[in-house]
């Protein structure tokens, strides 16, 4: 009878252990999940984590509405958060916004986040009111890219050969700069 007693005690105590060590496991997967969310990449219109752990799709509104809600730079306002547009149009405006040296990099890097996210069907994009000298990169990437708008910023250069990747842009402003001139081929 004792034998009997101690064996059930032993089966309990290793199933209660593998459940406990199964629960940490879940915990642990979801706090990486919010840890690396930041870290989110997207690559034709599905977002993967960096870290490969999880991959995440931006194939709904929603999932391009989080992406904008989480990445948008702090003292910016991003939209559209809602509808069809989303899909197709990205506004940040930075204005009121008081930035420093720090803020400024901040800015630049948070913008790259964001349009490296959920953008493979934006076909309209406007920057403005930010003390940005330059803009990110990854804006020459955006293949669908109709629309671009880059008023009031402090912009003295766009990157090199920008415009010839851009087949289908048609509409391109940039008033109340610091550019000298733009390099189109």
């Amino acid at each position: 009878m004792n034998c009997m007693v101690v064996i059930i005690f032993a089966i309990n105590f290793c199933v209660h252990n593998a459940i406990e060590s199964q629960e940490d496991n879940v915990s642990l997967a979801a706090t990486a999940q919010t840890d690396d969310q930041r870290n989110l990449d997207t690559f034709g219109g599905t977002a993967h984590w960096s870290t490969d752990s999880v991959d995440v799709s931006c194939t709904t509104i929603d999932d391009v509405t989080a992406a904008r809600r989480s990445l948008c730079p702090a003292q910016c306002h991003c939209s559209p958060l809602s509808g069809q547009e989303v899909w197709t149009k990205l506004i940040v405006d930075c204005s009121g916004a008081e930035f420093n040296h720090s803020t400024s990099s901040q800015l630049s890097q948070d913008l790259t986040n964001l349009l490296s996210r959920c953008v493979s069907e934006l076909t309209e994009l406007m920057i403005s009111n930010t003390p940005l000298t330059s803009v990110p990169e990854n804006i020459c990437r955006l293949s669908k890219i109709r629309s671009l708008h880059l008023d009031s910023n402090h912009l003295s250069s766009l990157p090199g050969n920008c415009f010839t990747r851009m087949q289908n842009l048609t509409s391109f402003q940039a008033n109340y700069n610091r550019l000298t001139s733009l390099q189109v081929s």
